[in-house]
């Protein structure tokens, strides 16, 4: 099983740009764990929180990239 988009998608983000998880939780408005749960793809953010990272990225991480779809069943989570 391969899942696209949020958990490298951000992760990529905040690597790319030397943010930790804890600081661009405080930026979004949410605690460390949410994001840390958000990047390893054990969570499907909430839709303030989407919109949080999508403004807060400035749009790097887009609406299509906070979707992501089990390639084997096509269920998206």
């Amino acid at each position: 099983m391969r899942i696209m988009g949020i958990n490298m998608k951000l992760d990529d983000y905040l690597k790319a740009n030397s943010i930790s998880g804890a600081d661009f939780a405080k930026t979004i408005g949410v605690d460390a764990a949410t994001v840390f749960r958000i990047r390893t793809g054990r969570v499907f953010p909430h839709r303030r929180t989407m919109q949080a990272i999508i403004i807060a990225t400035g749009g790097q991480v887009s609406a299509n990239d906070l979707i992501y779809v089990n390639d084997e069943t096509g269920d998206q989570n």
